[in-house]
């Protein structure tokens, strides 16, 4: 079982997750794409092959290195639009 069924979503490592996930889908995107591409252009299938794993890793790191701050920002933004909803339902209660 992966260790994200196990653990959950538990507060502290749910943007540790997010930012797996993130970091995962483009790297593999980064990969399926250029493999598409250079298979298309007539590459060989070894060389086509390097190219996505090389795209692929490169992707990965940027991921990793880029992606934190951008869930970051996207939690923080959900949570403060969630606060404000909260404020205004309690004031619609109220009144």
């Amino acid at each position: 079982m992966p260790m994200s069924c196990r653990q959950g979503m538990k507060s502290g490592n749910g943007t540790h997750e997010l930012t797996r996930i993130a970091t995962a889908y483009i790297a593999s995107f980064a990969f399926g794409l250029t493999f598409l591409v250079a298979s298309l252009r007539g590459v060989d299938g070894v060389t086509a092959l390097l190219r996505a794993t090389t795209v692929a890793g490169i992707a990965f790191v940027a991921g990793w290195l880029l992606a934190p701050p951008v869930v970051d920002v996207v939690l923080t933004a959900i949570a403060r639009d969630e606060a404000k909803r909260a404020a205004d339902r309690a004031k619609e209660d109220e009144a």
